[in-house]
């Protein structure tokens, strides 16, 4: 008899957390109600009882609109902000990017911040001594790590704060939304951390409003709407759940916002055979980037939308096994389709020049209502597929020969 599965164990786990701040009208509200012991606030409940577990060694995701509750709910588990109510249990080393800067003492140099920001996560003097070199060279602020971090840049202050937060070792990563900030050549480095990071059995919670990353580094996610749990589960489907809302809400997807100008850049979308293809005939699609230094690695991913905003079917080259592009300055790729099976209509075009890894977006292009598909015959659905009919009529009591009546035609869904 096989052994009872052990369940993975909770890095995180929190029990219907909230946080509840009191909201005066004005300073005089306030002061009456410390006079007169009688409440003249009203409650505002940025978290109301959120509950969930994120087991050790994989990604969660956080996602939801502006104000959700996000920044609030990660401050608590980054042991910034106390709960109102509920419990909290982390284990092991926390290490977290909140907000850019937030951690650092303006005065102090970012040498002295290193020390600072290390010692209160733990480490030893020598363990310090031994990371500092490490962290700057992460940070690339050789020049500028004895200057005061209030003369850093945003991107400055947030390159440091990376690499103090991946190079001490913690047990559990929390970020929230540094993948956006600064140049592709550096988000390209951070994300190669994180997945070091992530190989190595670290527990990552990743905040972001960019949709591809919580689906490539997230097992779990969920989705927070006025402070409470509106989604939970796969990250795969909680970010389907959110996008739907966000389509049905504003009428648009809201794409991507972590993809700035990199190394790399896609030159040309086009369809050699013209903007009206035929179900059952052969479709192609080629793509042609450059890029600044030939040891860089590529993959192409290419993504079909209605132009209702539903989305029809993918492709990568990451997913399809094939090896990274390199070697070169320029590139060309084609991608055909021998047997469109897509179901008349008018489709939008992705395409996206991503890393060797698969995750980086160095560049993307996106060609709205690019073209149009004609059917032989009239269906609905967005594809068919072939498939065979079988049997016929049959006396009471005998079943139809098996093979009777057999016919092929397409099925639609």
């Amino acid at each position: 008899m096989p052994a009872p599965a052990v369940p993975a164990v909770a890095a995180v786990a929190a029990q219907q957390l909230s946080k509840v701040y009191r909201v005066h009208a004005n300073p005089m509200s306030r002061a009456l109600e410390l006079l007169t012991r009688r409440p003249r606030h009203r409650a505002f409940h940025a978290l109301d009882n959120v509950s969930f577990e994120v087991p050790a060694g994989q990604g969660f995701g956080l996602i939801g609109e502006n104000g959700a509750g996000k920044s609030t709910l990660l401050k608590i588990l980054a042991g910034i902000t106390a709960p109102s109510s509920g419990k909290l249990a982390v284990r092991g080393k926390v290490a977290s990017i909140l907000e850019l800067g937030s951690a650092f003492h303006p005065e102090l140099s970012g040498r002295q911040n290193i020390v600072l920001n290390a010692a209160l996560l733990g480490l030893s003097e020598s363990a310090i001594r031994d990371k500092t070199p490490q962290i700057i060279a992460f940070s690339e602020l050789d020049n500028f790590i004895d200057q005061p971090v209030k003369t850093y840049s945003t991107g400055m202050a947030m390159r440091l704060g990376f690499a103090i937060a991946t190079q001490v070792e913690p047990d559990v990563l929390i970020i929230d939304e540094a993948l956006s900030v600064g140049d592709g050549y550096f988000q390209k480095k951070c994300i190669d951390r994180l997945l070091e990071f992530t190989s190595g059995g670290g527990t990552l919670l990743l905040c972001s409003h960019a949709m591809y990353y919580i689906s490539a580094f997230c097992t779990q996610a969920i989705w927070l709407q006025n402070g409470k749990v509106a989604a939970r589960g796969s990250s795969q489907e909680v970010v389907r759940q959110y996008e739907e809302f966000l389509l049905a809400k504003a009428g648009t997807s809201h794409a991507d916002d972590a993809i700035v100008p990199g190394p790399a850049r896609i030159c040309d979308v086009r369809l050699p055979g013209g903007t009206l293809a035929r179900q059952g005939e052969t479709f192609a699609l080629e793509i042609d980037w450059k890029c600044d230094d030939p040891a860089l690695e590529f993959q192409v991913g290419i993504g079909l939308n209605r132009i209702d905003g539903v989305e029809v079917c993918s492709f990568s080259t990451n997913q399809d096994g094939r090896p990274p592009y390199s070697g070169a300055r320029s590139y060309s790729v084609r991608l055909e389709l021998p047997d469109l099976q897509i179901i008349k209509g008018r489709f939008t075009i992705y395409a996206f020049l991503l890393d060797g890894a698969g995750l980086h977006i160095y560049d993307r292009q996106i060609l709205a209502d690019a073209f149009a598909v004609e059917s032989p015959r009239y269906a609905i659905g967005l594809a068919h597929f072939p498939h065979r009919w079988s049997g016929g009529a049959s006396p009471a009591g005998t079943a139809a020969p098996a093979e009777a009546a057999r016919r092929e035609t397409p099925l639609h869904v």
